[in-house]
């Protein structure tokens, strides 16, 4: 297979919070130093190590940085994100290209728990997992670690939104030449009190802000009056609707999430959605695609944990998944190599472990799932 990724050459995502660079969101990162970047204004796509890792790849050589996220993917016959389609292919030789796409994590602050989330990167996640302690499922532990736990207990003045890095990544804003996107992400990018200063340097850029809504119909509205008139669009975190929405997403009412969305709109904001595919989103994920309608749809999967891979279902599931292809359209192709392989007998048994241990801790009900898929990963009980 071709090592080559386009995404490498333009994109680049940067954790606030923990100074973590990414080439890529399925990138291992790298921490900046911050006294390299003052010294080196402008760089902040071009250090050292993503230079290295463009020439590998000119040369068809595997980087470090992208196995975990998408070759050891490929090796175990999986689909990759490198391999979702995309707008943009074009092959670039230049390893200094300039940096086109920039998404920036703001905090872990988030209000909602989703099921393929972590204390890692929702606050919402380490406040059940304090209280609850953790889940066990097979070699895979949600858990707080020293970070979260440290983060977790910081006040919002001292958070490193307002540190020396996030002046710096400013300057790196105006300075990026040719920089056409910035993405706002979280946690819950709308809960952040330093959102609308990146939205006043982006100038000529495109502001993408990647919500989950999780926030009150006044701050949101008290945010859609900050940005009118600039560029600005919305891409919500949504793939399924109702009862299935409300136990992926858990933390918002679907009536919540369709008022808030209408709302934007309204407001003469541009709003798509971004749709990430799990084995139990994908249930639903037709009659997400009905409601959706002409709005746009981006496609991720959940690569991690493992059990919640598309893939991961029942061959009575993947039967009917695949009698709606037509209502998914556009998107089909691309959903069905998500759910082509066979599910391994260690990721059945552990999907059901953590459904059982979701619906105990959150009292929420699996009865909107196939029953032939809950007997198939062991769950005895609709409840």
């Amino acid at each position: 297979m071709s090592l080559y990724c386009t995404t490498k050459f333009t994109d680049l995502m940067v954790q606030v919070p923990g100074r973590l660079l990414f080439n890529c969101c399925k990138a291992y990162p790298e921490r900046i130093n911050l006294d390299w970047l003052e010294k080196n204004p402008g760089k902040l796509f071009h250090t050292d190590t993503m230079v290295k890792d463009r020439l590998l790849m000119l040369e068809d050589k595997p980087c470090d940085s992208c196995y975990h996220g998408c070759y050891k993917q490929e090796n175990k016959g999986l689909i990759s994100t490198r391999q979702i389609p995309k707008n943009n292919n074009a092959y670039i030789e230049d390893a200094h290209s300039p940096m086109v796409n920039l998404q920036i994590s703001l905090s872990t602050d988030c209000n909602l728990s989703c099921v393929y989330c972590s204390p890692e990167y929702s606050t919402a996640w380490q406040r059940e997992v304090a209280n609850g302690g953790e889940y066990s499922i097979g070699d895979h532990n949600i858990a707080s670690d020293n970070w979260t736990t440290l983060w977790s207990k910081m006040k919002q003045k001292s958070r490193s939104t307002q540190s020396k890095f996030f002046e710096l990544l400013l300057k790196e804003i105006e300075l990026a030449k040719g920089l056409k996107r910035i993405s706002l992400l979280g946690g819950e990018p709308l809960l952040n009190s330093e959102l609308t200063r990146i939205i006043d340097r982006a100038h000529d850029k495109s502001v993408q802000v990647v919500t989950g809504l999780g926030v009150s119909d006044t701050r949101l509205l008290q945010l859609l009056d900050k940005v009118k008139g600039l560029n600005v669009h919305f891409s919500v975190s949504a793939e399924s609707t109702n009862e299935n929405f409300e136990f992926v997403r858990h933390g918002i009412s679907w009536t919540d999430i369709v008022r808030r969305v209408q709302i934007i709109k309204e407001h003469g904001f541009k709003v798509d959605f971004i749709s990430t595919i799990s084995n139990l989103s994908i249930f639903d994920f037709a009659n997400f695609c009905q409601y959706a309608g002409q709005t746009p749809i981006g496609l991720n999967h959940v690569q991690t944990p493992h059990f919640l891979s598309p893939h991961v279902l029942d061959d009575k599931s993947k039967q009917k998944f695949l009698q709606k292809l037509d209502i998914i359209g556009e998107h089909a192709s691309a959903v069905v190599k998500m759910v082509e392989k066979d599910a391994s007998d260690y990721d059945r048994k552990n999907i059901g472990i953590y459904l059982q241990q979701l619906s105990h801790r959150r009292s929420k009900s699996l009865s909107f799932l196939p029953k032939h898929f809950l007997k198939w990963c062991g769950v005895n009980a609709l409840d």
